[in-house]
This record gives C-alpha cells, sequence and structure tokens, in this order.
C-alpha cells in the first residue's frame, strides 16, 4: 500500500484549543485523536460511536477483533490494523489466529463464517441470506447489527487513517497507548 503523506497533521497537545483538549483528554497521545479533533464536531460525533463499537460491543472481543481485522486488511490499510492486532492480543488471539483473521484463511468454521461476513459487506455492503443463516445460528439480532455496524466503522476508519495520512505513533508512543487501552 502506498502511504498517503498527512494531509492533516496531528495537532499538537500545547496547541490545543479549550475545547480540543477537554475532548481529547487522555487520548492526547494518539495521532488519530490529534487529527480528528481538528474538526471537534466530528469528533464529538465518532468517538461515542467507536466506543459503543468496540469496548461496548455486544460481540465476543475476539468474534469482534476477526471482523475488525479481516475489514481493515480488505481496506489495506495500516494505522488502525496496528492498533487492532493490539486489541487482538489483550483479547486472547494469538499471532497465527491474527494472521489468519486478516488473510481470512485457516480460520474454524465460525471465524471463517466472520470472516465471510466481513467480504460480503466490504465488497457488496450486504451479507448474503448463507452468511446471514450462520451468523443468526449463534447470534442475536443486536449481535447481527453490531457485526454489521463494526464493519461499516472500519470501513469509515480506513477511509479516515488512509485520506487524512495518519500515520503510525512511534514506538514509545505506541507503548504508552498499550497502557492505556484497558479493555479487549
Amino acid at each position: 500500500m502506498h502511504q498517503i503523506p498527512p494531509r492533516i497533521p496531528p495537532v499538537s497537545p500545547d496547541a490545543f484549543t479549550p475545547e480540543q483538549k477537554a475532548l481529547v483528554g487522555d487520548w492526547a497521545i494518539l495521532n488519530f485523536s490529534r487529527v480528528i479533533v481538528e474538526h471537534p464536531a466530528l469528533y464529538k460525533a465518532l468517538m461515542p460511536l467507536i466506543a459503543k463499537l468496540i469496548s461496548g460491543s455486544n460481540l465476543p472481543p475476539r468474534d469482534r477483533e476477526i471482523l475488525v481485522l479481516r475489514t481493515l486488511t480488505l481496506c489495506d490499510e495500516v494505522y488502525e490494523t496496528q492498533h487492532h492486532i493490539l486489541i487482538a492480543r489483550k483479547a486472547g488471539m494469538t499471532d497465527a489466529e491474527i494472521e489468519a483473521a486478516r488473510t481470512g484463511t485457516g480460520l474454524s468454521s465460525f471465524d471463517q463464517t466472520l470472516a465471510k461476513a466481513a467480504e460480503e459487506l466490504v465488497r457488496d455492503q450486504c451479507i448474503s441470506d448463507r452468511i446471514w443463516q450462520q451468523l443468526a445460528q449463534r447470534y442475536s439480532k443486536v449481535q447481527l447489527m453490531d457485526v454489521v455496524s463494526v464493519v461499516g466503522l472500519y470501513v469509515l476508519m480506513a477511509m479516515l487513517t488512509k485520506s487524512f495520512g495518519i500515520e503510525l505513533e512511534d514506538s514509545e508512543t505506541f507503548g504508552r497507548f498499550a497502557q492505556l487501552r484497558n479493555y479487549t
């Protein structure tokens, strides 16, 4: 993938307006937060959605991460992928399982169903009847809605990070980020 140079550079925390500082809080170390906060109204709308669909998801964390990792790989996205590899590890996934989720190969039967759901949503913006029925054998209506919403969110996230040219944090900052992430 060709990485776009930063089109919207991250705001330095010492240059935050009082509103930006209040919005970002502890997440000021993340380039994503420091770019999105340039549009405070977008930040206010987007961050609760991300929180609901990740830390507040009705899906098991491992299942959610399979959907996220497969979606991000299909979108050829780098920034969020690195963050979600860390989250997937916290959800108990091994490096082999993370790679399988990313490629969509070598997965168990139900994990393959999750990967197929992500593939169909990215490609067709709709889950086929066959995959929907397989998901519905295990998931409630709310969880089925979360499947579609999580994939849709991470297509949007790929569009934001790639179009704005959001760069991955340096290793020291990424390590501090890992300590901030207290959810799976």
